[in-house]
């Protein structure tokens, strides 16, 4: 009897047209390849394009990546579009010079189109546990299947960013603030963003691992070669494998918290059956952001569950020698924590959601992570 795949994994070497057609093909074997592309379907492929970063820093999915893919679906009639939605205007001002400086205009070439289409729509999911009702960008509403192509990296908020995380790009530019201020609470955002990837359901989902990205992610951490191509039908069980590779488990990361509470994914990545060599991709001394255990302190009271979360939980600070003093955190800040004083960034700790939008879009190193001291105490790992 043939035991179902949950996740595949291949190794690719190198961003060469030919290693990644051959390695997609490899990778989605398991799941019956493209088989069920039908000529004349529309496939939205979403990407992660969250600022203008050239494919070398590993900030998005590599363009030699989606271009192959979207050969491959080209060939089988589809008509395919390559789009996101990172934090700023969703608009066509704001989108093209990333879609340009981050290589992604070559999809062009490849016989996809770039999303030109900017509207949004209400949509409703009453499977939904945190929010259900939202605004999502129109162009994956009107695509026939959606293709959830996710950057491996890590992500000061979140631990790290997957194919779950990847789909918080269907949220419309500005609206992502609106999400970040209604769910304050780490493991809330978590359940908010488990709802976008269930109501979306992918139908598949590919993580570019080949080179990651460690340390002072999602921006500017640094690049670190895995070589490590992933697959999976379930967001979740992809980002199970994806997140054990970096040495994260589901008490770590709050995405995978949240699925597990729901059922979606087992406990530990040994329960997933997964095909290709997983333990030689594995990086133990993979550097991540400061994380605590989900849940691992709390009380019935809400008042003491409250106050040890603020004892304990990590926070934004300005390092002084690499701010520029752009004001980048200043218009991203949803809780409007920011001022500019004598031309750099001070936090208000008092109106800090720690949503850490202002270190997930500073491009100078100059917003970092950090534990509070009686935190470190605590969570040292």
């Amino acid at each position: 009897m043939n035991i179902k795949t949950d996740v595949s994994i291949v190794r690719m070497e190198e961003y060469t047209p030919e290693e990644a057609k051959r390695a997609l093909t490899e990778a989605l074997a398991p799941f019956g390849g493209l088989d069920w592309v039908k000529e004349g379907m529309k496939i939205a492929v979403k990407v992660n394009l969250l600022t203008a970063r050239k494919p070398e820093d590993a900030t998005t999915t590599h363009p030699v990546l989606v271009c192959a893919l979207c050969e491959m679906l080209c060939e089988r009639g589809a008509k395919v579009v390559v789009g996101d939605s990172p934090g700023g205007l969703f608009n066509a001002a704001f989108l093209l010079p990333i879609y340009k400086i981050t290589g992604m205009a070559s999809v062009e070439k490849a016989g996809a189109t770039l999303n030109d289409n900017y509207r949004e729509r209400d949509f409703h999911f009453p499977g939904a546990v945190k929010m259900k009702d939202f605004r999502i960008t129109e162009y994956l509403l009107e695509a026939d299947a959606v293709i959830n192509f996710c950057k491996l990296k890590t992500h000061g908020l979140m631990a790290f960013t997957g194919a779950c995380k990847n789909l918080f790009g269907a949220i419309p530019g500005l609206k992502k603030s609106e999400c970040h201020y209604l769910f304050p609470k780490t493991e809330d955002f978590a359940d908010m963003l488990v709802d976008i990837c269930e109501a979306i359901k992918p139908v598949i989902n590919i993580a570019d691992g080949v080179v990651a990205m460690e340390g002072n992610g999602p921006t500017v951490g640094t690049p670190r070669k895995l070589g490590a191509l992933l697959a999976a039908e379930n967001a979740h069980a992809l980002d199970l494998a994806a997140g054990g590779l970096m040495g994260l488990t589901t008490k770590e990361a709050p995405t995978l918290s949240a699925a597990l509470r729901r059922g979606l994914i087992p406990e530990s990545v040994k329960e997933l059956n997964i095909q290709g060599d997983y333990n030689s991709f594995v990086a133990d001394d993979f550097k991540i952001p400061p994380i605590r255990p989900i849940k691992s302190w709390g009380s019935g009271n809400p008042f003491f569950s409250d106050l040890l979360e603020s004892l304990l939980a990590n926070k934004p600070h300005v390092l002084r020698d690499k701010c520029v003093g752009c004001g980048i955190c200043l218009k991203r800040c949803p809780a409007g924590a920011i001022t500019m004083r004598k031309n750099r960034p001070v936090i208000d700790r008092k109106k800090c959601i720690r949503c850490f939008c202002c270190q997930e879009f500073c491009e100078r190193e100059g917003m970092v992570v950090r534990r509070s001291f009686l935190g470190w105490v605590v969570y040292h790992r």
